[in-house]
């Protein structure tokens, strides 16, 4: 037979407004009472009474009717006082003396009646007083269990939730760019350039805008008519004028790869890099990126997360190909092979409610930097689809780098006793990337040595609901990147590389020769400030996030007329719940990372804006749409002046990229 005692949680389920200072404590709720005047209660009760029970409730007068003058309020109080039945509060003191309902009442006389070990007058008479409200209770708690058990019986885990989202993801990109009268153009997409010479093709072994390059073009333009046939001057042609210039190590055959002839122009007058670049990368695509997630709790305080994740972004402009800063946040390359993208475990440290701040320590073998922060510092894409990789970081990757693997980090947080008003919060983590933290070999990988190519992200935060600012340091050992920038700024990646090329000068020539590696000491600083507001009312007044952020890489080594130092400044506005709930507008402009100081002292052409537009619209409790347009005006930074045969950035090469996509979001 089944007592009218009630358990902690399901009293307060029946009774969640004024019980709150009553709360009994779960030990005090397993045992079964034998008192046959409280049993008869509920014994003859069966689910359909329980439901009717349940509808019987019609007055008003029953919900407010029992006061701290009336003798059953006084004799709860001295029921309370002495078997100890509220331990609500964290001093478990009895915070009374408030009017209270007759059902409250009853939910704490049944909660009661599990300790007690004598059945007094006093206790049969509040029996009685409440008998109708103590069936009541008991029918609720039947309903409950049943709807619990049923509830149990189809989850997947006690302790395990299981989420997924599907993002499918349709749109093509385009680029436009001048032709500024050059015959040929740069091709770009090769970083290291071949030459013919005696038949045989061998790399010149620098790049672009390196002095060697710059000596062949001026010897190459010595000897040769910019259409490739031979100089004539003051009666001497060809090799003939490069006697006594000392330029002749540095002449490259007429049929050079370094020059690609341009045949045709599109009738919008676009051509050589933006021809090249629409040819690969700029027809209509349709992927997909789906991910499973595991969220298991052991105490209700902790988290065991694990991510599986699959895609087909390989050979899409929405990876990143061709033009880095196109790259979507939702664009992972799996090969449609689902794989471990996240497994860590974090956990609260005396989480004690009398103390005024947490400590939460995150660590596991395949874990995110940007997951183990005190405090997200952008409202901007907070509830809606994030779009280009770059605007989803705040503005600030070479900071907020998403560096994933290995990771150890705490948190520090203060709490506040209304959610969502500002705190203070500290946090430090450390992580070194995939493939590396987890090899045993020191002189290519492994935990905290010279080879773990490992982020160090530190973050001191103030915010809450309604606004907040961060400031956050990054220290990139060698190996590590800025994540998103310009192609110039992406392509001279390797400044933060382990070692550098030392060319082994041999008596030979130039092209037979070889590099030797040497160790470079290399680092990265990153540094970024970043904020946000958030209105009181949502609507037509958006929310506002900005950010500022710098790089500097140190280290010996460095090639001349490579970027050492880079920035890059953010400002999205968002507008929450747009004519519907759940409808989000979002427009984000600033200058991706670009370079602002080159090595050498060369003057820097690297500048360049990204602006972003998209609509979010909740379709379903699982759907969401979000159709979106960007614009990258010089994507290609420093490299745009490779257009002209001359390089010269006073012509004014323009190249840029127009992409638009639907974005369409599951989730489960």
């Amino acid at each position: 037979m089944k007592s009218c005692g009630a358990k902690l949680f399901q009293a307060l389920l029946i009774c969640p407004t004024v019980l709150l200072p009553f709360l009994a404590p779960p030990a005090a709720q397993a045992a079964e009472l034998n008192i046959d005047s409280v049993s008869d209660y509920s014994g003859s009760l069966d689910l359909e009474q329980a439901k009717q029970l349940l509808q019987q409730v019609t007055s008003v007068n029953q919900f407010n009717d029992v006061y701290p003058t009336d003798w059953a309020y006084q004799a709860l109080v001295r029921l309370v006082k002495t078997y100890g039945c509220v331990a609500g509060y964290p001093n478990g003191s009895f915070r009374g003396y408030i009017p209270i309902t007759r059902n409250e009442a009853a939910a704490l006389l049944a909660s009661c009646l599990d300790r007690v070990s004598e059945m007094t007058e006093e206790v049969e008479r509040l029996i009685e007083e409440f008998k109708t409200e103590l069936e009541f209770v008991a029918g609720s708690i039947m309903l409950l269990e049943d709807r619990v058990g049923t509830l149990e019986a189809n989850q997947f885990s006690t302790t395990t939730k299981l989420k997924g989202k599907s993002v499918f993801t349709m749109g093509a990109t385009k680029a436009y760019g001048t032709t500024n009268g050059s015959k040929y153009y740069w091709n770009f997409d090769k970083k290291y350039k071949m030459v013919t010479i005696d038949g045989n093709e061998t790399s010149i072994g620098e790049t672009v805008n390196s002095r060697y390059w710059k000596k062949t073009r001026k010897a190459w333009l010595t000897v040769h008519n910019k259409d490739g046939s031979f100089r004539k001057k003051g009666g001497l042609e060809g090799l003939q004028l490069l006697e006594g210039t000392g330029l002749e190590k540095y002449y490259k055959d007429v049929d050079s790869r370094k020059f690609r002839q341009r045949k045709n122009w599109e009738k919008d007058g676009t051509g050589g890099a933006a021809r090249a670049y629409n040819n690969q990368y700029g027809a209509w695509s349709f992927n997909y990126e789906n991910k499973i997630n595991f969220k298991t709790s052991f105490t209700g305080k902790d988290l065991l997360y694990a991510s599986f994740t699959a895609g087909n972004f390989c050979d899409s402009a929405f990876a990143g190909d061709g033009v880095g800063l196109a790259k979507l946040s939702t664009a992972p390359c799996t090969d449609n092979s689902l794989g471990l993208g996240r497994l860590y475990y974090r956990f609260p440290y005396k989480n004690d409610e009398l103390i005024n701040h947490t400590f939460t320590f995150i660590a596991g073998p395949m874990a995110r930097n940007t997951e183990s922060l005190g405090i997200w510092p952008s409202a901007y894409n907070l509830g809606a689809d994030r779009i280009l990789d770059w605007t989803s970081l705040a503005g600030a990757p070479n900071v907020y780098n998403k560096a994933t693997g290995p990771l150890f980090g705490i948190i520090y947080k203060e709490k506040k006793e209304i959610k969502g008003d500002p705190a203070f919060s500290f946090s430090v983590n450390y992580v070194s990337l995939a493939g590396r933290g987890n090899s045993s070999d020191s002189t290519e990988g492994g935990m905290f040595t010279a080879n773990s190519q490992a982020s160090v992200l530190t973050q001191v935060g103030w915010g809450g609901a309604e606004y907040g600012a961060a400031f956050a340091y990054r220290y990139g050992q060698c190996g590590t990147g800025k994540r998103r920038g310009t192609n110039f700024l992406a392509a001279e990646e390797f400044n933060n590389q382990c070692t550098y090329d030392v060319w082994n000068w041999d008596n030979k020539p130039i092209y037979t020769g070889d590099f030797v590696a040497e160790r470079a000491d290399r680092s990265s600083h990153n540094f970024a400030i970043s904020g946000y507001w958030n209105p009181e009312s949502e609507g037509w007044i958006p929310s506002v996030s900005a950010s500022y952020s710098e790089s500097h890489v140190k280290g010996y080594g460095f090639k001349k007329g490579s970027p050492i130092s880079s920035s890059s400044w953010f400002l999205g506005l968002k507008w929450d719940n747009v004519f519907d709930l759940g409808n989000d507008i979002g427009f984000a402009i600033g200058q991706p990372n670009h370079a602002t100081n080159l090595k050498g002292g060369y003057g820097v052409y690297d500048g360049n804006y990204l602006m972003e537009l998209f609509a979010s619209f909740q379709v379903t409790d699982n759907l969401m749409v979000t159709p979106a347009v960007f614009w990258l005006t010089r994507p290609l930074g420093q490299f745009t002046d490779n257009f002209t045969n001359d390089q010269d950035p006073s012509k004014n090469s323009t190249f840029g990229v127009f992409g638009g996509l639907i974005q369409s979001t599951f989730r489960f």
